[in-house]
């Protein structure tokens, strides 16, 4: 498949480390330009070293809090150039409605939900001129299959599917696809605990929830990186407003 991706600039946040970072490296593997944002510098430094090493495209970085409001403007000042925004950055803390400090439920709020719409907004008229851009919300599946124990990342998760069908809908018209993905259980460093379980609990809670999941592992993060790399090629160039989930049909079984 030929892709269409060589020479595009890329713009991921939260793409030093897991599901971020594997479609950084999805990128560049196509020959997209990476432009990373993370607010640790040297987990950044680290992947960009990563990156250069495997891949011979151009690799900057930017530190950045998304969820400080006026990040994400700096961010599209500092790179205008963007033709695909992956926007990976942001977690909302777990729990019921009243296990969730507000402010924590703000911060989590702010960095990945608003920090994903106003990025978006901040470089969409760069693209609207172009009359081309891809952008790709790597949300959830929370969203889909609410849980009221995460009460705080089903409500994120579901406000961004929502945002993502309405503006994708619309931003067609002028050359700009927006498109959703919800990862399912992932094997990354947020999920590493599942698989060093350190009392009898949390053995059997590893054991019920790997017992539940198709061929019994966890999803890797390049599964999640292949679909963002269809999804930003010009193979699904007509596919804009839409949200695929991949987590093997998980979200369906009791």
């Amino acid at each position: 498949m030929n892709s269409g991706l060589k020479g595009k600039v890329a713009l991921v946040t939260g793409g030093s480390k897991g599901i971020g970072f594997a479609i950084a490296q999805a990128l560049a593997e196509q020959g997209c330009a990476l432009r990373l944002v993370a607010r640790d510098m040297t987990s950044l430094e680290e992947a960009q070293r990563a990156l250069k090493k495997e891949f011979p495209v151009e690799v900057l970085i930017r530190s950045a809090n998304l969820s400080v409001p006026g990040s994400t403007d700096e961010v599209a000042i500092a790179f205008p150039e963007t033709d695909i925004l992956i926007n990976s950055a942001g977690a909302v803390a777990r729990g019921g409605l009243l296990d969730i400090d507000p402010t924590g439920f703000r911060e989590g709020f702010e960095g990945k939900v608003m920090s994903s719409i106003m990025l978006s907004r901040a470089l969409y008229p760069n693209m609207v001129a172009r009359k081309y851009g891809v952008i790709i919300n790597i949300i959830g599946i929370a969203g889909e299959k609410l849980n009221p124990n995460s009460i705080g990342t089903s409500v994120a998760n579901a406000a961004l599917i929502a945002f993502t069908k309405a503006f994708g809908a619309q931003s067609v018209d002028h050359g700009v696809r927006v498109l959703g993905i919800n990862p399912g259980l992932i094997h990354t460093g947020r999920t590493d605990n599942l698989l060093h379980p350190k009392t009898d609990v949390d053995r059997q809670a590893y054991a019920k929830v790997m017992a539940n999941l198709p061929y019994g592992r966890m999803g890797h993060p390049k599964e999640v990186a292949d679909l963002a790399v269809f999804f930003a090629s010009d193979a699904a160039k007509y596919i804009s407003g839409d949200v695929l989930s991949v987590d093997a049909g998980t979200r369906f079984r009791a």
